[in-house]
């Protein structure tokens, strides 16, 4: 673990008195200026059973924008309390954090879209931890708890709970998509080849070798079979998808092909 000298000493200090027990051995605090006197705050993970997940934050101040902060990997089973360092979140004196989240796990064991949030930001959902009155005298917590479902919302993930300390943020990993026979979250040419096998197979009288989910999968022009007319669909939407078109999803390609 690297941690400059000033934040590991603040660190142990807080080990038994802190919130949360504090997992942080393969994260990083990158910071060089970090302050322990300035910190009135602290972000914390809770992932559900199985999964892993990697974070950074950075933020934006006087000093710049994008500045690294922390950065490292969380895993289920764990709680994490990383410290943040407040400011009075005025025009010369202020501290906006950027968070992000990669999460891994799920049915398929696929690793989500990136998961972001913005720290003392001014929309009404943010986490505020600034400190007007320089000295830390207040003290916020922000909990991020992730889940994975099966749902299919157009997005990768959706806050699904919030409040002054906590979201609850939803990621559909488990979810099933129309043409992604392998499940990996994509539609590309390995999807439409394992369609064709799968064909192939089964027009010499051999199993197909698909789950009832990967046949269900398969059958992209809903017509209770599955042939080279599928695997011709996916691969031409794989076509299309893969130069710079009008995104679309696979039903409106289907659609706008009839």
């Amino acid at each position: 673990m690297k941690i400059k000298t000033s934040a590991a000493i603040f660190a142990a200090a807080l080990m038994a008195a802190a919130p949360f027990s504090v997992y942080a051995a393969d994260s990083e605090l990158v910071y060089d200026d970090f302050n322990k006197n300035d910190v009135n705050g602290e972000v914390g993970f809770v992932l559900p059973k199985g999964a892993t997940g990697t974070f950074t934050i950075t933020f934006d101040s006087p000093e710049g924008k994008d500045i690294p902060y922390y950065t490292g990997s969380i895993e289920s089973g764990k709680d994490y309390a990383f410290k943040l360092e407040g400011r009075d979140n005025t025009k010369d004196d202020f501290r906006t954090y950027t968070l992000s989240v990669e999460i891994t796990g799920g049915d398929f064991g696929r690793t989500s879209a990136a998961f972001t949030d913005t720290i003392n930001g001014t929309g009404d959902d943010t986490f505020i931890i600034h400190d007007p009155h320089d000295n830390p005298d207040t003290y916020q917590k922000c909990v991020y708890k992730f889940t994975i479902d099966d749902k299919d919302t157009g997005n990768p993930w959706d806050v699904t709970a919030s409040d002054a300390t906590s979201k609850t943020v939803a990621v559909h990993l488990n979810a099933s998509i129309m043409g992604d026979v392998t499940g990996n979250g994509i539609i590309d040419g390995v999807d439409a080849s394992t369609v064709l096998t799968a064909y192939a197979k089964s027009s010499v009288g051999k199993d197909m070798g698909l789950s009832d989910l990967q046949q269900k999968m398969s059958d992209v022009n809903a017509d209770k079979k599955i042939d080279g007319n599928d695997a011709t669909i996916i691969l031409s939407y794989y076509a299309y998808s893969s130069v710079d078109n009008e995104p679309m999803t696979l039903a409106e390609f289907i659609k706008a092909r009839s």
